[in-house]
């Protein structure tokens, strides 16, 4: 009795037969087709799901056509495994409104197919799973993971030299960048090392500024936002140099005086802006 390979659909000849050619020959033809075959698949099409003959997955390359007019869902048979390359840049309308997914009789994963770009899955018999994770967008367009897959997008692209961003905000671990984030006090309030490159409004109070709080080149901004004086105290291990005369020590800031400190060395800042003495 003729049996026949799981994944490849190869015809296995009888024992002591006579006619092995024939399905000798069939196999041959598509094991070549399992290396570079390519079988063009219509999407336009209504009822689905869709089992794939082995016509079909006998091939390497899937190239998707028609135009598409909604959801499209092709299987591979339960227990077929194997690779395939699936091209959907023949679909002239829908992909995008509309989705191609693969996936097996078997049940288990399936890949739904980006637009424009080659997708590499595979299957295991049961699941179908993306091997090659495709670029997405166009040239020089940043890419980022767009739920599992790659995208891009026009608003942010690099050109080899600079990051240009068209419309959008850039956010680091401390905010909006070129948005000073604000830390508001109501009372005595001691830095911390988050506080880098933030404006800290303090109503009464003053401020504590210790020693292995900001690395070099770091910086905060006091705003004074009452009509007292508040002290800014140099900690034990910190100095604090007054810009434009070099002495060190406590600082005062006048009623809605603001100032800058900024670390030049290890522990040690300059200070300067208007109501600091």
């Amino acid at each position: 009795m003729t049996s026949y390979t799981t994944n490849k659909n190869l015809t296995l000849p009888d024992y002591n037969s006579s006619s092995w050619n024939t399905p000798l020959n069939n196999d041959f033809t598509a094991i070549d087709a399992a290396f570079g075959g390519v079988y063009t698949l219509s999407v336009a099409i209504s009822s689905t799901p869709v089992v794939l003959s082995s016509s079909v997955y006998l091939n390497l390359i899937i190239n998707l056509s028609g135009t598409l007019s909604n959801n499209v869902t092709f299987e591979f048979p339960s227990g077929v495994g194997g690779m395939w390359f699936i091209n959907p840049t023949g679909i002239s309308a829908g992909l995008g409104t509309y989705t191609v997914t693969f996936k097996s009789v078997g049940g288990g994963s399936t890949v739904v197919i980006s637009s424009n770009v080659i997708n590499y899955i595979y299957s295991d018999g049961t699941n179908v799973v993306l091997i090659s994770n495709p670029t997405g967008g166009a040239n020089t367009q940043i890419q980022y993971n767009n739920n599992g897959i790659l995208a891009g997008s026009s608003k942010l692209t690099f050109d080899g030299t600079n990051v240009t961003d068209t419309q959008g905000t850039f956010i680091d671990n401390i905010g909006q960048v070129r948005a000073v984030p604000i830390n508001n006090q109501s009372s005595t309030y001691t830095v911390v090392s988050t506080d880098a490159g933030k404006l800290i409004v303090i109503t009464s109070g003053n401020i504590n500024l210790n020693s292995g709080v900001l690395s070099v080149g770091q910086n905060i901004t006091i705003f004074n936002n009452s009509s007292t004086p508040i002290t800014i105290n140099q900690g034990t291990g910190v100095t604090i140099y007054l810009v434009g005369a070099g002495t060190t020590g406590n600082r005062s800031l006048g009623q809605y005086g603001m100032t800058t400190l900024l670390s030049i060395a290890t522990d040690t800042y300059i200070i300067t802006g208007n109501g600091i003495s």
